[in-house]
């Protein structure tokens, strides 16, 4: 067998003069996760941030995140990241951002230039704190145990096994109930 190097160049810049946006199919994208220790959920969360932010039309658009080990961690790290979002996509959108992945953008891209617009810098700057108060609202998630609160978000997590457990699912986001749209966000855990 002999092995033949290839290369694949996109353009999506292109794709909009072949076909309409309302003839874009609709589209599914999983992300799994089994163990919030082996798995950090900051990483997860940013594979969940950059899928959020693609160019694609929201109402198009399902991210599903299953959870294999029905962890509160990975709960409460979704549903900040989903507030975190309606923050994140509407700048990207906005100004065009390329490299989606905070953390990666944010290293990346360590200060904005002087060239960039006051506005631009105002919003770059309030986007980075954001992402800092999310990053240690998971690193703080992920040293205290979870309390079961009947009347929380959590109670479903009251009593659960994580090898045993019920098949929950929770939409966290939908494109017609937000303000801010963002596709659809669920939570599954079978």
């Amino acid at each position: 067998i002999k092995w033949n190097q290839c290369s694949t160049k996109t353009y999506p810049d292109r794709l909009l003069k072949r076909v309409n946006e309302f003839e874009f199919p609709a589209v599914d994208i999983f992300v799994t996760s089994a163990d919030p220790i082996l798995e950090p959920s900051i990483i997860t969360m940013n594979t969940i941030l950059s899928l959020l932010a693609v160019d694609y039309p929201i109402d198009k658009l399902a991210l599903y995140l299953s959870d294999d080990g029905c962890s509160q961690l990975t709960f409460y790290s979704l549903v900040e990241t989903t507030k975190f979002a309606k923050l994140w996509v509407p700048f990207c959108k906005k100004y065009n951002i390329q490299v989606r992945a905070p953390f990666r953008y944010f290293t990346s891209k360590s200060t904005p230039l002087e060239d960039d617009s006051l506005e631009f810098q105002h919003e770059w700057k309030k986007i980075k704190n954001k992402y800092g108060d999310l990053c240690k609202k998971i690193e703080l998630a992920a040293q205290r145990p979870f309390t079961c609160d009947p009347n929380s978000d959590f109670a479903i997590f009251c009593d659960v096994d994580r090898s045993n457990h019920p098949a929950i699912i929770k939409v966290l986001a939908c494109p017609s109930i937000t303000i801010i749209p963002l596709p659809f966000v669920l939570i599954v855990k079978l």
